[in-house]
This record gives structure tokens, C-alpha cells and sequence, in this order.
């Protein structure tokens, strides 16, 4: 297992509840999903890139309303939200693929099905994980994956 964290200087309290695993089954590993050369370097450290099972759970939030917060703002939300798991399937999934096997788990949100108040941009971003995890499906049934 090789868990992933963006800033490696916040990674004691996940060593501390990963107890003896640490170092035999489970590594820790730097992956910013907001940058292609990052997505590289973590593939490899994976021995042969061969992943069996993506769990993607990065992403950040943002409450206010839409005229509140900078376009900026919303291109990086977006950016880890729905570019950055992107960019971790795009990865993993030629292998997948050629293997025939596979599993990815996106973690969304319920405000990817419905929106609520003051989190316009967060709903947005999660609605499009939504609908790039549920295409996905469909087309990668044929992989097994």
C-alpha cells in the first residue's frame, strides 16, 4: 500500500495510526495531484507502475458565494478536485487496461449530486467528478476495471 500526501511534513499523525505497516506494507509517498511532474515521480517509486486499486480522495473545499471568490480561486479548487484526480486515473489506467483489471474509487461528494447554499464552486467541481467518474465506468466495463 503507498499512501500519498501533497506536504510530507504532515505526515506524522499518518505514521503514527499506520503503526508496524509502516516501512513493510504500507510506504508513504509525496503526490501533489496538481502537477503532472509530481504524478510522474510517485509513479516511479511503484515498482513497475503496476497500481491494482486507485483510491483518490484529494481535494479541498470552498464556502461563500460565487461573486466572493476569484476566478483564480476557482481554477485551483478545480484543479485538485477534478483535474488532479484526472491526472492520478490517467496514470494508472493504461496498466489497468492492459492488465484487464483493475479498481478505481474516486471519493466525491453528496454536493456532487446536489448543491447547497454558499458552495457553488465546491458543488461545481464535484458534479464534474461526478460526471468524469460515471463515463468513466461505463467505457472501462469492457477492461474489467
Amino acid at each position: 500500500v503507498i499512501a500519498t500526501m501533497r506536504d510530507l511534513r504532515k505526515r506524522d499523525a499518518l505514521e503514527a495510526a499506520a503503526g508496524a505497516a509502516l516501512g513493510r506494507t504500507l510506504r508513504i509517498e509525496r503526490l501533489d495531484v496538481c502537477s503532472d511532474a509530481s504524478v510522474a515521480e510517485c509513479m516511479a517509486t511503484i515498482p513497475g507502475g503496476h497500481v491494482d486499486v486507485l483510491g483518490d480522495n484529494a481535494g479541498v473545499g470552498r464556502v461563500g458565494p460565487l461573486e466572493s471568490i476569484p476566478v483564480q480561486e476557482m481554477q485551483q479548487l478545480f484543479d485538485t478536485n477534478v483535474f488532479g484526480a484526472a491526472r492520478v486515473i490517467q496514470a494508472v489506467l493504461p496498466g489497468m487496461k492492459r492488465r484487464r483489471r483493475g479498481h478505481i474509487v474516486v471519493i466525491s461528494s453528496v454536493m456532487g449530486l446536489q448543491g447547497i447554499v454558499f458552495n457553488d464552486v465546491y458543488a461545481a467541481s464535484k458534479f464534474a467528478v461526478e460526471g468524469l467518474c460515471e463515463s468513466l465506468a461505463v467505457q472501462l466495463l469492457q477492461f474489467n476495471v
